[in-house]
């Protein structure tokens, strides 16, 4: 473990409430003499807990040493969306460009980790944008005449799923106004989501950050039994469960609860033909039977000729690429489909990122000819281009190449 410090400091309004896991506290390093996390209950509050930092983890998901604590806002109407602002304490998380990653660490100073999940409150289908939304801060309370305006980064967790987020340094105690500007959507959209989300929205919520937030979120950190870290899972989502309710919650129950989760459907929910592996295939199932590639796991169907999803009678290749434990989408992505046929290359297409009303963020593409045989490669250009918290920031690197095969079942096209 690296002990780090990083002042913070953080309050919502009052009808927020703090998350905290279920897991047992637990390991040498982060905890106090009365068995409290670092901070304990008493006194002030300025320096992060120790943070188990896994050394040498699998290429893969696993399970981080901790589960973070947070403190969950009111959730605010923006547009066509509706957003739910998160606090927590600094902590670090990985970019992606290319195939690297960079780790970012907390800068020295007050201040917060400010998340936001942004979901179409029609369909409770989180919203996975392309790019951050952008944040302009100012505080209100009459103190310094403070101000700021950054970009939030796509990220991925895997207690808060989809969201974006990044730390910010604050000058004092005190209550700030952030107003969220939603861009509009560049992806392609589909079904009950054709036309929409094509115009900027924003929206405005306030936050106090004091003492009695720091408290609350430092000794909300719950740590995983020592034996459990950095082996292969997830930890469950915060939101979306009445059950992840922590102090605070009050009479109008867990804003958390009504927070969707963005977990893509299962596989056996999605329509189509479903695209197999040969037996000779290199990459390994994943736990419910799907093929895998840098730990992701892949649901690849082929639609029926005429789908709403392909241009006119053609069929359609949906590919499904979603973390192994939780199902969250991986966004941000560049992948491509090559269809060979008696060894010739028929078909080498990009193909494109669409959220859909129904089945949700995946990519597709429309075929016209493709037939029973055909050998498909699903080829990943470029691994998901989103930040990492502790758990994923291994996963999703080394994606080899998927070979599946069409299935004799499928009637001829072409």
């Amino acid at each position: 473990m690296n002990r780090r410090t990083f002042l913070r400091r953080a309050t919502a309004l009052s009808s927020a409430i703090v998350l905290a896991g279920c897991a047992a506290p637990g390991g040498e390093g982060n905890e106090s003499d009365d068995g409290e996390p670092d901070g304990g209950s008493g006194g002030s509050v300025t320096d992060t807990p120790s943070i188990p930092r896994i050394e040498d983890p699998p290429a893969a998901v696993y399970l981080p040493g901790h589960r973070k604590s947070m403190r969950v806002l009111e959730p605010v109407d923006a547009g066509d969306y509706r957003v739910a602002p998160m606090l927590s304490y600094p902590h670090p998380f990985w970019l992606v460009t290319g195939a690297e990653r960079q780790l970012v660490e907390p800068e020295a100073g007050r201040g917060v980790h400010l998340m936001c999940t942004v979901w179409d409150p029609e369909t409770e289908t989180v919203i996975p944008f392309d790019l951050g939304p952008r944040v302009a801060l100012e505080r209100t309370d009459g103190g310094d005449d403070w101000r700021r305006t950054l970009s939030l980064w796509p990220m991925l967790s895997q207690e808060m799923g989809v969201h974006f987020g990044d730390n910010i340094v604050l000058p004092a105690d005190g209550t700030y106004a952030a107003t969220v500007e939603l861009p509009p959507m560049g992806t392609r959209r589909t079904g009950s989501f054709a036309g929409r989300f094509a115009e900027r929205a924003s929206a405005t919520f306030e936050f106090t950050y004091d003492e009695a937030f720091r408290k609350a979120v430092v000794n909300g950190i719950e740590l995983l039994e020592r034996e459990r870290w950095g082996k292969r899972g997830a930890l469950e989502p915060m939101l979306g469960h009445e059950g992840q309710a922590g102090d605070g919650a009050g009479g109008d129950g867990n804003p958390a609860a009504r927070i969707p989760y963005s977990a893509l459907p299962p596989a056996g929910e999605y329509p189509g033909t479903r695209l197999t592996e040969p037996s000779a295939a290199s990459g390994a199932d994943s736990a419910d039977g799907l093929p895998t590639s840098g730990d992701a796991a892949f649901v690849v169907t082929l639609l029926e000729s005429g789908s709403r999803l392909a241009d006119g009678d053609d069929r359609y290749l949906l590919v499904s690429p979603r973390t192994p434990y939780n199902r969250v989408p991986l966004a941000n992505a560049s992948l491509r489909a090559v269809v060979s046929r008696d060894g010739s290359t028929v078909v080498d297409q990009p193909l494109e990122a669409t959220l859909d009303g129904e089945l949700g963020f995946h990519y597709g593409l429309s075929l016209a000819d493709i037939r029973a045989g055909d050998s498909v490669l699903i080829v990943v250009d470029s691994p998901p281009q989103t930040a990492r918290h502790q758990g994923y920031e291994t996963a999703f690197f080394e994606m080899e190449p998927l070979e599946l095969s069409v299935p004799d079942t499928i009637a001829a096209e072409g």
